[in-house]
């Protein structure tokens, strides 16, 4: 019988240890609970910090607005108390929507390719493909603590970091498409394209394709 792995070796052994053998593990015993808990506390105390930041931005985008459209103090302050609590409800809420969504989407592919495979085993291939996500938020974290409040939302590790971003509220076209690169997304893609594949017993390059065309 195959010994039974731990969660730690599971998220490892996904990311970088044995990506194929740790993926064809979790397919076969998909246990994710450990994991989802685990992610979704991660990007709980990740956002703590940075909601008063996230109140500051909300603030000054608003006051950044044309006068004719901006709104009194008293509703600005409203707005933005609004915004820092669905920034921590966000932390806890999009990586499941997330999850949901891929495993969907996953399934759907699944419906008219390959061998039939669980919603639930799809689903975990979802959660550990998004490991890498967890480790880009790690990163990001201090610089965003770091940046000026009209930047914060601009912290990008995509090759847009080599470029200065426009001034005002809108980043610019080029920056914009650049900051789609991001190493990290792209190795969550690449991740969860394998783990398809071995799910659905199809060949990789077809499950790739079919992610990628989806963005």
């Amino acid at each position: 019988m195959e010994e039974k792995m731990s969660l730690w070796k599971m998220m490892y052994g996904a990311v970088w240890g044995s990506p194929a053998k740790t993926l064809e593990h979790i397919i076969q015993r998909p246990r994710f609970w450990g994991a989802m808990g685990l992610i979704t506390a991660i990007n709980f105390l990740m956002t703590i910090p940075l909601l008063p930041k996230l109140r500051e931005a909300a603030i000054w985008s608003m006051q950044s607005m044309p006068q004719e459209i901006r709104l009194p103090a008293a509703q600005m302050d409203s707005y933005a108390t609004a915004i820092t609590y669905a920034g921590a409800a966000g932390a806890v809420l999009l990586p499941i929507l997330f999850w949901l969504a891929a495993a969907a989407l996953l399934k759907l592919f699944n419906a008219f390719t390959g061998e039939k495979t669980s919603f639930s085993s799809l689903f975990a291939v979802s959660i550990f493909s998004y490991l890498p996500v967890v480790l880009d938020g790690i990163i990001k974290t201090p610089l965003t603590m770091a940046a000026q409040v009209q930047n914060m939302t601009r912290i990008t590790i995509s090759p847009a970091i080599f470029m200065t971003p426009s001034e005002g509220l809108s980043p610019g076209r080029a920056y914009t498409f650049l900051s789609q690169f991001d190493p990290f997304i792209i190795w969550t893609l690449i991740i969860m394209a394998l783990g398809g594949s071995i799910a659905m017993k199809v060949p990789f390059r077809k499950t790739a394709i079919y992610i990628a065309s989806l963005g």
